[in-house]
């Protein structure tokens, strides 16, 4: 495509012509074919719940090179343009990886594991503490949040019931939960 040709399809790109984006995209479709295959292995490996195939990743670049197109510089034309949808294609691409990436690792994090009551140091502190010297045991080695925490835990209520009525995050009340856990079983093992 020659230079002139190109000036005047993205004027008319960036004056909305969608015509004119047609083209354009045409002229660069081999761009944005080989810039989506090759980010395609980097989603495969996330795993399923990140995974975008090479469709999804090709509409991505169109867009990245629809947002090129819109914002290039016809004044400054230090830049190619080619190389100036190159650059965003590729960071649009690597923005998308990350999102994934991000989605695929809350994905893979699960709360601590619940343990059934035969093993749990804090359901077993709670059936010893007949006479209460536990208790004070406790009461001494927690901190005040983490005591709301553990009255709260043995009564039953669900970490996320504890999060909002605490007005902390549940990784918080999970967090305390599990360092609860360790200091009540210290104080066991004594």
């Amino acid at each position: 495509m020659l230079e002139e040709e190109l000036v005047t399809l993205l004027a008319a790109v960036a004056a909305g012509d969608e015509n004119a984006f047609a083209q354009l995209s045409e002229h660069y479709a081999p761009l944005v074919k080989s810039m989506s295959a090759r980010f395609a292995p980097s989603f495969e490996s996330l795993g399923d719940a990140a995974a975008m195939g090479v469709q999804d990743l090709e509409q991505e670049a169109q867009l990245a090179l629809y947002r090129a197109a819109q914002t290039y510089n016809l004044s400054q034309r230090s830049v190619s343009f080619g190389l100036y949808a190159k650059i965003c294609i590729r960071n649009s691409l690597v923005s998308a990886l990350r999102k994934s990436a991000s989605r695929e690792r809350a994905v893979k994090k699960s709360p601590p594991p619940v343990m059934s009551p035969v093993e749990d140091p804090l359901y077993i502190a709670s059936a010893r503490d007949a006479s209460g010297s536990l208790k004070n045991r406790i009461d001494q080695v927690l901190s005040p949040y983490e005591k709301k925490i553990f009255e709260q835990y043995i009564s039953g209520r669900s970490v996320k019931c504890i999060s909002l009525s605490v007005g902390k995050s549940e990784k918080s009340v999970h967090n305390a939960v599990y360092r609860i856990r360790v200091k009540i079983k210290g104080l066991l093992e004594n």
